[in-house]
């Protein structure tokens, strides 16, 4: 099924994952919907499943909303029902005749039909100059839109805004933080371990942040470094660097990486937000950064109440001006340690370089904490100005994590009309307020059922038989099909990695009652496995000539197969650089000096034993 070179593995994958869900219905027709998507795949390739679909599924979340029936274009429509003839057995199930939700859809229905079209969505397919291109105009002209804001700074909202963001951040001192560096690349191109080796003096960050109290481990490290301080580099500013990198089948990312120095205090400075913003009596509960399962939870039960709506803000870190947080945060030391670790411009691919007008593109490490605070005091000060409210009431009916906003059903329309004047703007395709549905924090949920499809991610290369990051996305991928029902995508999967990879294991894990069955990722050296629950792994493995052991040092059966283990750089690295590398908590105790775990970058062991089955989640890693 599905021989298309092009398309394959995606296209027959596809076509196991309807016939799976076609067996949970007596009506089915799934035989006419495989002919159809046959010819659509031959005629525009791998794009009807990562952008016709998609498209079909983003009016489908639509006409959810209740309010506009289900306006679809693509698709032949059915004579009978104004759905389309594709999938048409499935959607009566979900819309009355005039494509309107019925009182009492299928909601099983509804979670089928996300399936089928947001499956490939997500799919990391390699980007065009074209993608390139349109990403890049965008960034400049929304930082070119912001440029020209001018904020009244006796706006009675913006006073309310900043006067919360005060209160909030009074007793946090800026200058009391440990720097540290984040995962991610740096635009003066050091790596690794190489990232203690400062050499540049920023002249807008050292009047802040000394450069022999923040670089420096201690006053005995800054006197046996006297001559290094000679050979700095000065200058005045800090110039970032955009990158682009694969997110979805709709095109790249851009990101921004910081100059060393920069994001060696934008590291402190976030620990330092994160841990008071999400304890301090003002915000706590309210404003996550390390927890999206409030924001979750909410939404999956305001899905059935619908007492509460779901906001997504659009270009959300690329709105958030300097000008904004210059008038939120002026009454506060943050302003002025902010502004010295920002970057005041980035270098873009072709060489150019852009005055920014924004406070900080992603990939700034206090982007994140910056933008959540942002949005949380303006919604308050917009509740209390325009909806009358007093602040502590609007305080605790607010919920921000990132750009993902939750309110109440009765406030929203403030927040539309109003947030528009502070240079923010809203996704309307992602805010969800009406009807049943909700999306939040990655949990998309009706009337009280969580409805998120299972995604693809990574793309299949049969010619990469050591790539660690493949293997894992598509146990993955197998695992969470398995734990949804779908069996003959499962099989498809499994013989298409061991076709590859060789004999995978079966393995098994206690269910949690938090957790589900989620999968932990450890590169502890820990077993990858098939996740099938319904069978004795153990005589399955068996069967399959797979070597088995009990370990009686740690009391559990092991099984020997593939395992995850990080890559590691070995560089050189003083005694100072290895105990400022130590008081950051950049080190890990296990590995020898001077050598460092590469993030992100990770390597297949074969023949490495691991857990089969345990009483405890941690000590298996199941993908």
């Amino acid at each position: 099924m599905g021989m298309y070179n092009s398309l394959e593995p995606y296209g027959t994958l596809f076509e196991e994952l309807l016939l799976d869900i076609a067996c949970c219905y007596t009506n089915s027709e799934p035989h006419l919907d495989l002919a159809k998507a046959r010819l659509r795949m031959k005629a525009e390739g791998i794009s009807f499943l990562t952008k016709s679909l998609p498209r079909l599924g983003k009016a489908f979340d639509k006409a959810l909303l209740g309010l506009t029936p289900f306006l679809h274009t693509g698709f032949e429509k059915s004579t009978e029902y104004a759905v389309p003839k594709f999938l048409g057995w499935l959607l009566k199930g979900v819309f009355s005749v005039d494509g309107y939700v019925r009182e009492f859809p299928d909601i099983s229905a509804i979670k089928h039909v996300r399936q089928i079209l947001y499956f490939a969505y997500k799919l990391e397919l390699p980007y065009d100059e074209r993608s390139v291109k349109n990403v890049l105009e965008s960034f400049i002209a929304v930082d070119n839109e912001i440029k020209n804001l001018r904020i009244d700074a006796t706006d009675a909202v913006i006073e309310v805004a900043r006067t919360y963001v005060t209160r909030t951040l009074s007793g946090c001192c800026p200058w009391d933080i440990i720097p540290k560096h984040g995962p991610g690349s740096v635009s003066t191109g050091e790596r690794g371990g190489e990232k203690t080796h400062f050499s540049r003096v920023y002249a807008d960050l050292d009047s802040r942040y000394p450069f022999t109290e923040y670089f420096h481990a201690s006053l005995s490290h800054t006197a046996d470094h006297v001559n290094r301080l000679e050979q700095l580099e000065e200058l005045s500013i800090g110039t970032a660097k955009v990158v682009l990198v694969p997110k979805d089948s709709r095109g790249p990312r851009l990101i921004s990486c910081e100059p060393l120095e920069k994001q060696w205090i934008q590291g402190g400075q976030q620990r330092k937000l994160y841990n008071h913003l999400e304890r301090c009596r003002f915000t706590a509960g309210h404003v996550n950064f390390t927890d999206q399962t409030v924001n979750r939870r909410l939404a999956l039960e305001s899905s059935k109440t619908q007492e509460f709506v779901t906001l997504d803000m659009k270009d959300a870190s690329d709105r958030v001006s300097l000008v904004l947080v210059e008038q939120l945060f002026q009454g506060t030391e943050w302003y002025q340690a902010l502004v010295a670790s920002r970057s005041a411009q980035t270098r873009l691919p072709d060489g150019s370089v852009v005055v920014l007008g924004k406070f900080a593109p992603m990939g700034s490490a206090v982007c994140f904490p910056v933008e959540a605070l942002c949005f949380y005091a303006l919604a308050i000060g917009v509740l209390v100005v325009y909806r009358q409210i007093p602040w502590r009431v609007a305080a605790a009916s607010v919920w921000v994590y990132g750009d993902d906003i939750i309110c109440r059903s009765e406030d929203y329309a403030a927040l539309l009309n109003h947030f528009p004047r502070y240079g923010l703007a809203f996704n309307p395709g992602k805010c969800c307020t009406s009807g049943f549905f909700r999306e939040s924090c990655g949990c998309d949920a009706y009337k009280g059922v969580d409805v998120t499809p299972i995604r693809l991610r990574k793309v299949w290369n049969h010619r990469k038989p050591n790539d660690a990051t493949q293997l894992v996305s598509y146990v993955e991928l197998h695992n969470s099909m398995y734990q949804a029902g779908y069996r003959r995508s499962c099989t498809y999967i499994r013989k298409m990695v061991e076709a590859l990879y060789g004999p995978i294991p079966d393995v098994e894990y206690m269910r949690s009652r938090a957790e589900g069955y989620q999968a932990f990722y450890h590169t502890a050296g820990r077993a990858i496995g098939w996740f099938r629950p319904d069978v004795n792994s153990i005589a399955s493995n068996l069967s399959r000539r797979i070597k088995m052991r009990f370990n009686a040092h740690l009391h559990r059966d092991e099984v020997k197969g593939y395992a995850v283990q990080a890559v590691h750089r070995d560089y050189t690295e003083d005694g100072w650089e290895r105990l400022l590398r130590y008081f950051s908590g950049g080190i890990d105790s296990e590995l020898p000096s001077g050598t460092y775990a590469v993030s992100r970058q990770s390597r297949l062991c074969r023949n490495k034993w691991g857990a089969s089955n345990t009483g405890g989640l941690l000590s298996v890693l199941m993908l």
